[in-house]
């Protein structure tokens, strides 16, 4: 059995040697499934999830996830207390992110945690990997205007959702590629911007994706009003609204290095904003005339 899902042109697969329900992909991911490829192999194993020593973590995010070194590569363990045994999941994988095995055994009482392949297993797999190649996961709202995708960018609470509410109200040419988690790579020698399954409120998801024309930096005010940025401040916002492994030097200097080569080539302004309106008529007006 094999399961694949693509986000941005990077498809993981998932090999099992048996039929299992344990595999299929949970509603979030079923829009990004596809029948070939495998640049992230995945081997599906029952076996009992390795244990490393304390000395080798690397990385606890405070919340189910941790990250340990292990062999020639990392093993990402998930555990709530809310199960038995708490750790209910783990993947070891290598260092460039191509070969691994997801360890789901059963529980000792109870019910599984779902699909294996739940958030944010998902998603790590992705951050991690592309930051290595020096691509990034943006915390972004996404739209395709005129050919272009427009980013806006922010943290928890910014207005990313409300953005997307808004350009689906008021501009019903507009394709949301997602309210909350963007991918950007490289096509062609041009930045070009992915939705991905990680929505945010809205449950807004779209696999599509397109060359980037701009990016906003959201905040709220009494009225909207736009201002372009210098790159050096401009990549200082893109860097601290990415996900690279901070534990992997490497891919922190890659994310860096994008960050500012984006930030060179691409428009990028601040965009206070209402919520009605005035906000996509703003950004349309700036957008469709040279910066």
């Amino acid at each position: 059995m094999v399961v694949r899902f693509r986000v941005a042109g990077v498809t993981v697969a998932i090999h099992s040697a048996h039929s299992t329900p344990a595999i299929q992909l949970p509603a979030a991911l079923r829009p990004f499934a596809t029948s070939r490829g495998a640049d992230i192999r995945l081997a599906f194993s029952t076996d009992t999830i390795p244990r490393p020593p304390e000395a080798d973590l690397l990385f606890d995010s405070g919340a189910v996830w941790r990250v340990y070194r292990w062999h020639q590569g990392l093993l990402y363990t998930f555990s709530t207390p809310a199960l038995n045994p708490p750790a209910y999941k783990a993947v070891e994988i290598d260092r460039r992110f191509r070969r691994g095995i997801l360890y789901y055994p059963h529980p000792i009482a109870g019910r599984r945690a779902g699909s294996a392949l739940d958030f944010p297993l998902d998603e790590l797999l992705f951050q991690h990997r592309l930051a290595r190649d020096g691509e990034l996961e943006l915390h972004a709202c996404g739209i395709i205007a005129d050919g272009r995708v427009l980013l806006f960018c922010g943290k928890s609470g910014a207005g990313k959702t409300t953005t997307a509410r808004l350009w689906r109200r008021y501009s019903r040419e507009a394709h949301i590629l997602s309210d909350d988690r963007i991918v950007i790579r490289r096509r062609g020698g041009r930045p070009w911007a992915f939705g991905t399954p990680w929505h945010g409120a809205g449950g807004f998801a779209s696999p599509a994706g397109g060359p980037i024309g701009a990016i906003f930096f959201l905040a709220h005010t009494a009225t909207t009003t736009i201002h372009r940025l210098d790159a050096p401040g401009a990549a200082a916002r893109l860097f601290a609204r990415t996900f690279p492994p901070i534990w992997d030097r490497h891919a922190v200097q890659a994310t860096l290095s994008t960050c500012s080569s984006l930030a060179e080539v691409i428009p990028c302004y601040v965009l206070g904003f209402r919520p009605d309106r005035s906000a996509v008529k703003a950004v349309l007006e700036r957008t469709s005339s040279k910066p």
